[in-house]
């Protein structure tokens, strides 16, 4: 019995001396956990902190939008636009093999035409022939020459190839409803941030393009041009930000890596309120601006925050740190 109790006391001793060696203190007051941090503790982890900050920013409405690419030549209104399927990108190369046949089909009528115009107008020289016969073969040739024109026509409706390399452009098409298209400034460039490349930010001018909508959502399709040389595969998702016409807004600014997520999705920031003493407060994010987060609801103005150093807190409150 004596050898089970030994143990035991030996572990209840390490316990009492990691409880008076810890770094930090926790204590409650009310709903708020407040972390008391020893000085060489603090100084271990190298807490940074800055002030929360209002700033005028501005007002934007964020939209998802899909890269897509346009097909046509510079300038055209109307262009075919290939998103990020393989159905789509199967049935336009079926169109435009289509047109290039009708577009060869008809140099080839006009080859015959004249090959027949010439042979009527040497049998009429060697009154063998007929004006009649002439007259029929010079309208033969103008009616192929006219089918050339409409499915060449045709054909450019369809734009370059699909598959042809270099020089491709790419646009982002967003979806806007229609009720909220005149709170927006569609003369602004859009802010595009890839969901592949977080924290990235490309500015996009708009561009005009094919008039559509979707009448069953009541939205309308508007689009931007991505910077030449961006590696945007064509389908993929992104964030549309927007300037609206009401033009700035007030709003609270923090550094991006201030802000805490936990396990139901909640945003925290850690605040200090007096020497060595910190606090978890509840924030909302509305958007991101680059490296800041630009919050919805949070402390006041000038409260100091966690930066670096945040998530050791974070841990060390919920004891999954080391």
């Amino acid at each position: 019995m004596r050898l089970l109790l030994l143990p035991l006391l030996a572990l209840r001793l390490h316990a009492a001396d990691a409880v008076s060696t810890a770094p930090a203190a926790i204590s409650k007051e009310g709903d708020l956990v407040i972390l008391t941090l020893k000085p060489e503790a603090e100084q271990a982890l190298r807490l940074k902190t800055v002030p929360i900050e209002r700033r005028i920013v501005p007002a934007v409405r964020i939209f998802s939008g899909q890269v897509v690419t346009p097909l046509a030549a510079e300038g055209r209104p109307v262009a075919p636009l290939l998103g990020g399927t393989l159905d789509e990108i199967l049935r336009l190369a079926d169109l435009q093999a289509a047109a290039d046949g009708r577009v060869l089909q008809a140099q080839a009528q006009i080859e015959a035409a004249k090959i027949a115009l010439q042979r009527a107008k040497k049998m009429l020289s060697a009154e063998a022939g007929s004006v009649r016969g002439v007259d029929e073969s010079t309208t033969t040739l103008h009616l192929a020459e006219a089918l050339l024109t409409t499915a060449q026509a045709q054909r450019d409706l369809l734009g370059s190839p699909v598959g042809k390399e270099g020089g491709r452009r790419a646009w982002v098409r967003v979806a806007i409803y229609g009720g909220e298209a005149t709170l927006l400034d569609e003369r602004a460039a859009a802010a595009i941030r890839p969901i592949r490349s977080a924290g990235k930010i490309l500015s996009a001018r708009p561009v005009k393009g094919p008039a559509t909508a979707n009448a069953q959502t009541n939205t309308v399709d508007w689009y931007y041009e991505l910077p030449v040389g961006m590696s945007l595969r064509a389908g993929e998702i992104a964030a549309v930000e927007i300037p609206t016409t009401d033009g700035k807004q007030d709003i609270l600014v923090v550094p991006f890596k201030a802000v805490l997520h936990d396990i139901h999705g909640g945003q925290w920031v850690y605040v200090r309120t007096g020497e060595h003493r910190y606090v978890r407060r509840r924030i909302q994010v509305a958007r991101l601006a680059g490296t800041d987060a630009l919050l919805a609801s949070g402390p006041a103005a000038g409260t100091q925050v966690v930066t670096d150093g945040s998530a050791e807190l974070f841990g060390t409150e919920f004891m999954t740190g080391k």
